[in-house]
């Protein structure tokens, strides 16, 4: 059996280690609705992606599965880095783009509230999971949001909490 996320995290400092890159920490283990193949997900910013690779690649180049990609997400030129500790595979993600306006951040701190809001949400998104869906593809669907399922999730941001409770309540 794996340790937590959170004692995975604190062994590895990664926290620490990232710290120069406004590391958050997203993804479903801080949600409580992870499953057996969840991941530890961590979003960074660095407006210099080479520079990011190259202190990645001697941070984690030791761990296994290292590995890392470049790829371009939401019109951004981002980093992966893969690499697998603890039992967990562990994601970082970098883009040059503030944290928090990163998608992932955004549609975490969504979902967050959401399960907030309505905490009956957690099994039935767990459930979808389990059954093999992503997560904001579990996410639309359990409130039954149309449309391709991250924009979805995202065009939910500004809604204020009493509109996110009555979307939840119909489910």
């Amino acid at each position: 059996m794996r340790i937590p996320y959170e004692k995975a995290i604190e062994n590895l400092d990664l926290l620490a280690n990232l710290c120069l890159f406004d590391p958050v920490v997203i993804g479903t283990p801080p949600l409580g609705i992870d499953v057996s193949n969840s991941d530890i997900d961590i979003a960074c910013y660095c407006g210099d992606l080479d520079r990011f690779a190259g202190f990645a690649t001697r941070q984690f180049e030791s761990q296994d599965g290292f590995q890392i990609r470049h790829g371009t997400f939401q019109n951004h030129e981002s980093i992966i880095v893969q690499f697998n500790a603890f039992e967990w595979d562990v994601e970082i993600f970098c883009q040059p783009i503030p944290t928090n306006k990163q998608w992932g951040v955004r549609h975490f701190w969504i979902e967050r509230r959401l399960l907030a809001l309505s905490p009956n949400l957690k099994s039935t998104v767990t459930e979808l999971k389990r059954s093999g869906l992503k997560t904001e593809p579990a996410f639309a669907k359990a409130l039954g949001l149309s449309g391709e399922p991250y924009q979805a999730i995202l065009g939910l941001e500004q809604t204020n909490d009493r509109e996110l409770l009555a979307l939840t309540a119909t489910q």
